[in-house]
């Protein structure tokens, strides 16, 4: 899978999610779009790049699903890298197809 990492979601969780062969892109660290960067551009550059867009930022939620490429909402900003990666991993492993994915999934400890 491929993650745009918005400025809201943890470091590490980029790390953890690179390790196990996921490409990650980090909104903070894209030259072209760097950390304060408006949801449209962020959106813009994930459809682009066929990232799916991981965000505390119910904004992306409230698209419309046709203008991004998929979100994982993470309304729950406590949860650690750890849990959130391994949240992810699940819901990667209900969904092996992605077009079979929500385009916007949720990422809660329902998963777990």
């Amino acid at each position: 899978m491929s993650f745009l990492l918005d400025e809201n979601i943890a470091a590490p969780l980029a790390d953890k999610l690179a390790k196990a062969g996921h490409d990650v892109e980090r909104v903070v660290d894209v030259s072209t779009l760097c950390e304060g960067a408006d949801d449209t551009t962020i959106r813009q550059y994930a459809a682009d790049q066929e990232h799916l867009i991981v965000t505390s930022d119910n904004d992306f939620v409230q698209m419309p699903v046709e203008s991004h490429t998929g979100v994982f909402y993470v309304p729950d900003q406590s949860l650690s890298p750890h849990e959130l990666y391994h949240i992810i991993q699940r819901v990667i492993e209900a969904f092996p197809n992605r077009q079979a994915m929500e385009t916007v999934t949720y990422i809660t400890t329902d998963w777990m």
